[in-house]
């Protein structure tokens, strides 16, 4: 009986093969042509703003590269990471618009990362590559595809990262823990703040293996990057550290004059050399006698200042961490505002690019929400949702208590749109409550509101 079954199972099984063989080369090439597609779309924008000088942060980068370069002592403000990647570039003498140019192979990596991390979730290639297309054509994707800033090598790293201690889990070779340590290693360099992932993400890799040696090789090696900058770092200043922006990012966010919802505020305007500080003249004394410290003393110096404010008044730390929080989720503005403080022909295209950065957003950030709140238990019970909200919660809370923006959310939305995927179709198999995915929809829509009252009173 069981012969005549797998006789008659046959010829079905092996037409189901061939059907999958058949679609295989159909789906890589469709997710080809998006690649293509998103490569010629931001080699179209690099060309519009090929005579544009790099500005703020990304000029900041370039500075700290070109140190680097001359082997000149300096004390590092800024984290190391994206200036290393630059130093090359700069050797080769490219300018400005070549600069740009070297941080595609970062989309590239967030794509191959993406689809890597699709493929470990089990989630269908059609979903994966209309949310590769909507992120192809997100104008803040398309931006930090282009500028030399910390987002897009952030989110290509931590995109890899998962997608090896997902493999890693799964009792893969050595390649994919050194794969897992490289990435959680870079991470850091790019992002200091994501350091506690470099150790939570090996070690829910050891809870689900039950095997040391791999994590314990994946930590080893990214501790191997950072302290090999740290000992650079003290070649150059004398001081153990990697940057030193940390204690200045914490007063910013948390001090008397801190706005209770814009918590970004002084980290941004409100500068020494601004007609703005001089709103906050007490504030300017106090920046104003650290800056006079020496260089290596007043990240200390901006900690003290911020842990003594924050146990003075813990409630207001509490409110404002609360509004951090909701601040994080706002959708993307950081383009649109690029475009309309340049001015000129720049300043035409603020609108679309605004409205096509909060549609985009809303429709990952949406479907994501929706469905995760939607989604049956059982979810919980899933090793991989517990990588992923970790990976999420740890890569927000550095900003969450000490200053938020919605710019910050960049490298854990693609994250976040997979667990929706996975709660999608979990639902579908198990059924969930849709009222909880409404209920969050719309929680999710007050943040916008929320966030942009008071985008129109800045």
């Amino acid at each position: 009986m069981k012969a005549s079954q797998e006789r008659m199972a046959g010829p079905a099984l092996s037409e189901r093969k061939e059907a999958i063989s058949e679609g295989r080369p159909k789906e890589w090439l469709l997710f080809a042509v998006v690649v293509v597609a998103s490569l010629a779309l931001r080699l179209l924008v690099l060309h519009a703003v090929s005579g544009t000088p790099l500005a703020s942060d990304s000029s900041d980068y370039r500075e700290m590269a070109l140190l680097l370069m001359d082997g000149r002592p300096f004390v590092p403000y800024w984290p190391p990471g994206l200036s290393l990647y630059l130093v090359p570039f700069l050797r080769a003498g490219l300018g400005d618009a070549g600069l740009r140019a070297a941080m595609l192979p970062w989309w590239l990596l967030f794509c191959l990362g993406f689809l890597r991390l699709s493929a470990d979730l089990g989630v269908k290639k059609k979903i994966s590559l209309v949310l590769l297309a909507v992120f192809s054509v997100t104008p803040a994707l398309i931006h930090f595809s282009i500028e030399p800033m910390t987002q897009m090598p952030s989110a290509a790293l931590l995109l890899l990262a998962l997608s090896a201690a997902m493999r890693c889990s799964r009792r893969a070779g050595w390649g994919e823990a050194l794969l897992l340590g490289l990435a959680c290693g870079g991470l850091s360099l790019v992002r200091p703040s994501a350091i506690p992932l470099m150790i939570a993400l090996p070690a829910l890799v050891f809870l689900r293996r039950r095997r040391v040696a791999e994590p314990l090789a994946a930590v080893a090696l990214g501790s191997v990057l950072i302290c090999a900058w740290m000992v650079e770092v003290h070649q150059l200043s004398g001081q153990w550290t990697i940057n030193n922006s940390n204690g200045a990012n914490l007063y910013y966010g948390n001090n008397p004059w801190t706005p209770l919802y814009r918590t970004w505020y002084f980290g941004s305007h409100a500068k020494l050399g601004t007609e703005e500080i001089h709103q906050f003249p007490e504030y300017e004394r106090i920046v104003r006698r650290v800056v006079t410290l020496p260089k290596t003393a007043r990240g200390a110096e901006f900690k003290q200042l911020a842990m003594e404010y924050v146990l003075h008044r813990p409630d207001l730390f509490v409110l404002r961490t609360v509004n951090r929080v909701r601040c994080f989720w706002g959708f993307d503005t950081f383009t649109a505002a690029n475009l309309h403080g340049a001015g000129g022909a720049g300043r035409r295209w603020f609108v679309p690019v605004f409205g096509m950065d909060a549609i985009c957003y809303l429709m990952i950030a949406g479907y994501a929400f929706f469905w995760i709140a939607a989604a049956p238990g059982g979810l919980w019970s899933r090793w991989e949702t517990w990588l992923l909200t970790a990976t999420i919660v740890l890569y927000g809370l550095p900003y969450w208590v000490t200053m938020s923006h919605p710019t910050y959310h960049f490298p854990v939305i693609a994250p976040l749109a997979l667990m929706g995927v996975m709660a999608q179709q979990l639902a579908g198999q198990a059924g969930g409550a849709r009222w909880r995915g409404w209920a969050a929809v719309a929680v999710l829509v007050a943040v916008q509101v929320e966030w942009a009252f008071y985008l129109t009173r800045s």
